[in-house]
């Protein structure tokens, strides 16, 4: 009877180690993948912020829009209503660094060609991910979840 007990005392063990071993594979890259979902959320949304806001032209003094109204002032004496739309937004993650390339569309070549604005609005995204998502400043790098988050924008006619 002893006998038996010890040998299920041993398959119980060999049973919990497995189990143990399969969540410590299968967590990391769990949670890597949530981070990288996180981050690519939160940087569309900052985007889509930033979009509304010059498609509706109504100017504002709170932070972090006060970096697009003289972007916002030029459109209109461009074309009034940009007509902004994300085309596309293409990430590239690895195990430090998450790179984001957001493209943004507009009808108006006289938009497209404003000086500053892909730097204005990457700007304004930054800034929201730090005040609305919680992503640091840390020299000069986005950071969030231990990860360096770059921002690259192209608004083009199209």
């Amino acid at each position: 009877m002893r006998t038996s007990r010890a040998q299920t005392a041993i398959e119980m063990v060999f049973i919990l180690s497995v189990l143990f071993i399969g969540l410590l594979l299968i967590i990391p890259s769990y949670t890597d993948n949530s981070t990288n979902m996180a981050i690519v959320s939160a940087v569309r949304s900052s985007t889509s912020k930033a979009i509304t806001y010059l498609n509706t032209g109504v100017m504002s003094d709170e932070e972090p829009y006060t970096l697009l109204n003289p972007i916002m002032e030029e459109i209109h004496r461009a074309e009034g209503n940009p007509h902004l739309a994300i085309k596309t937004l293409k990430s590239e993650e690895s195990e430090r660094d998450v790179n984001i390339t957001i493209s943004l569309t507009t009808p108006f070549s006289s938009v497209a060609g404003i000086d500053n604005l892909n730097e204005t609005i990457k700007g304004f995204i930054e800034k929201d991910l730090v005040k609305s998502f919680r992503f640091t400043n840390s020299s000069d790098n986005l950071v969030y979840g231990g990860k360096v988050v770059r921002i690259k924008v192209k608004v083009e006619r199209g």
